[in-house]
């Protein structure tokens, strides 16, 4: 197949497409890097074939959506939630996948058809523990008892003593003043 010679900003602008799907790739911690870079390539593949046909969106723009598209799509196959919104899947399917920690020792399952067995069964067990249900519960105000230490505390804050609080006063201005004292002697 003979293709046309490419200029440098198209070039560029492909280069930062590859640049963006290796990213989105790696985020997965899949442990391989030439694993990273054959998915990217051959998304990249996917995505040229998809520019010629229409090439009114941004080549960067295409890969991603294409990107997030074949891992959805997998993800969905895979986890077997075909009610769920795209949206859905897209945020379970890579939480499941970050926390199986799977690609890690094995890069190839990733978006391989069709997967292991075993990572199908792991990511459906990582998503089946995910916490426990929420509960709507009434919280009622309830008066709150203090014991003992609200009589205290009645006796204490409700008397102002203007003679107490001058001696205590009185008496830490003094306890500061020796204090600042005996240390200025010591510098």
């Amino acid at each position: 197949m003979n293709t046309p010679p490419i200029s440098s900003d198209e070039q560029a602008t492909w280069n930062q497409a590859y640049d963006r799907l290796q990213n989105f790739f790696s985020t997965f911690a899949l442990g391989d890097h030439s694993q990273v870079s054959h998915l990217t390539l051959k998304l990249l593949d996917q995505v040229r074939e998809l520019h010629r046909q229409d090439s009114s969106c941004h080549p960067t723009t295409m890969a991603m959506e294409q990107a997030q598209k074949n891992l959805i799509e997998w993800l969905a196959a895979n986890l077997e939630a075909p009610d769920k919104a795209p949206s859905q899947i897209f945020a379970s399917g890579c939480i499941a996948l970050l926390l199986s920690r799977m690609l890690n020792a094995n890069p190839t399952a990733f978006l391989a058809c069709p997967p292991p067995d075993n990572l199908r069964h792991l990511l459906r067990q990582t998503l089946l523990v995910t916490g426990p249900d929420l509960k709507v519960s009434s919280m009622t105000p309830r008066h709150l008892d203090y014991g003992p230490m609200l009589a205290l505390a009645k006796q204490t804050w409700h008397r102002w003593n203007t003679k107490a609080a001058l001696i205590a006063l009185l008496f830490w201005t003094g306890v500061y003043f020796v204090f600042y004292w005996w240390l200025s002697d010591l510098l």
